[in-house]
């Protein structure tokens, strides 16, 4: 539900594809080519459902570039763009904040994101 939110609110289009090229395919009726990209890994449970963190990848920027890859400094780059110094700080505080694990209020606080797309 959560991948649904964040390709949602980011208009069915890899991120990625428009910073660099200025635009990105209508991945809308084709989603599966189309990824959830954590920043900061799903392993930081602070951070795992938090939309700051998270940003639609097409399949190539999330495996090969952007995610994994040598393009790691452009999307450091482009989410201290998007959320400011202060806003990439304060994500940076969460992830390396324990949070005990809390499926119930995730699934709660995603049913709500989703109402917004």
């Amino acid at each position: 539900m959560f991948s649904d939110y964040i390709r949602a609110r980011d208009g069915w289009e890899c991120l990625a594809c428009i910073e660099e090229r200025g635009g990105s395919k209508d991945y809308r009726f084709d989603s599966q080519g189309l990824e959830c990209s954590h920043y900061w890994g799903r392993d930081r449970e602070n951070t795992r459902f938090d939309p700051e963190n998270c940003i639609a990848l097409c399949f190539y920027h999330h495996r090969f570039d952007w995610g994994h890859g040598d393009g790691r400094q452009a999307y450091t780059d482009f989410m201290k763009q998007r959320l400011g110094e202060r806003g990439f700080d304060l994500l940076d505080v969460r992830a390396h904040t324990y949070k005990k694990r809390d499926d119930k209020m995730d699934k709660i606080i995603i049913k709500e994101l989703l109402k917004e797309v």
